[in-house]
């Protein structure tokens, strides 16, 4: 049996629910929100789909932190009422309303026992790992951040079209913050197995040469979602959902999440994007890639930009 807790019955947590019921990934859903009528309305919907599905007999339930004990994930996407974004579309603008709820979330899924892998989605990502990882006192490998995961199947997706191959072939990554530091590593991007640089002398029309839009756009497109609809969901609980199924089924998948760097890159003491090895205890090892000397200085400006921001509200955990 494989249980994972929801922290937010918001429109991630409850995308991701039903993507995790529609492809059949988890026996058991237990779902936590301040909210407890909006809870309990969500498990009886996502029940009631269950005849109509090809996937098997699920628990589906409301639920309070106790229930997080024997959970092999807990994933976190609350946001505080307060963490909007006022205009300035920056995720690191809503870590000051977050941080203090997230402690106490934290504070309370320990009490009940808990020993998996927390999975994070609240924003600012980076930050609230680490704060996570720092009032958990778990093993920094057992707390894992979206990160750049997202970015990195937005990137993916724009490079497809262009180049009129499923996404599915395009190789590489994003990496640095969730946010507006964040950059594609263009130096190891391959489409097939055909380096992005080859492909390009084949093509020199093409615009993937103009790598700085891409990078841009990678880093707009959420907001223009947001913008559009009033959240972004579905992408981000496709990539919880990945993150899952490499966890509990142990995959040892290379992914590019926000963990915590000890050295790697030369950046250590902070969570950022970066390629990781995922399986059943978290996070196995961060895998480092070469890069270019452009790409290595943004990696460090990036990680800066995060170690001052949990810097600045350290004090609050």
């Amino acid at each position: 049996m494989t249980k994972v807790a929801i922290i937010g019955a918001g429109a991630v947590g409850m995308t991701y629910a039903n993507t995790l019921v529609a492809a059949d990934l988890i026996d058991e859903i237990a779902i936590i929100d301040i909210n407890k009528e909006r809870t309990e309305a969500n498990a009886w919907d996502l029940r009631h789909s269950l005849p109509y599905l090809k996937s098997s007999a699920k628990q589906i339930y409301s639920a309070d932190y106790e229930t997080c004990q024997n959970a092999d994930i807990v994933v976190i996407t609350a946001n505080a009422r307060a963490a909007t974004f006022d205009g300035d579309m920056d995720r690191l603008k809503l870590l000051e309303a977050n941080v203090s709820m997230i402690k106490s979330i934290t504070e309370r899924v320990m009490a009940s026992g808990f020993n998996g892998v927390f999975l994070v989605a609240s924003n600012p990502v980076d930050v609230i790992s680490q704060v996570i990882a720092e009032v958990s006192g778990l093993p920094k490998g057992q707390v894992i951040g979206t990160g750049t995961l997202l970015e990195t199947a937005r990137l993916r997706d724009m490079i497809a079209e262009e180049v009129v191959v499923d996404p599915k072939n395009i190789h590489g990554y994003v990496l640095g913050e969730h946010g507006n530091s964040s950059f594609a590593a263009w130096s190891n991007l391959s489409i097939g197995s055909l380096p992005l640089t080859k492909w390009l002398e084949r093509h020199p029309e093409s615009k993937l040469a103009d790598f700085d839009y891409f990078d841009n756009r990678v880093r707009e497109i959420g907001f223009d979602i947001f913008n559009g609809k009033g959240n972004t969901s579905y992408g981000i609980a496709s990539v919880l959902a990945r993150l899952t199924v490499a966890i509990t089924r142990n995959e040892q998948a290379l992914l590019p999440v926000s963990a915590y760097m000890t050295g790697h890159y030369g950046i250590k003491d902070v969570y950022i994007g970066a390629p990781c090895v995922i399986g059943k205890n978290g996070v196995r090892e961060i895998f480092e890639v070469e890069l270019s000397e452009k790409e290595a200085t943004a990696y460090k400006k990036s990680a800066a930009i995060l170690k001052e921001n949990f810097s600045s509200i350290k004090h609050q955990i």
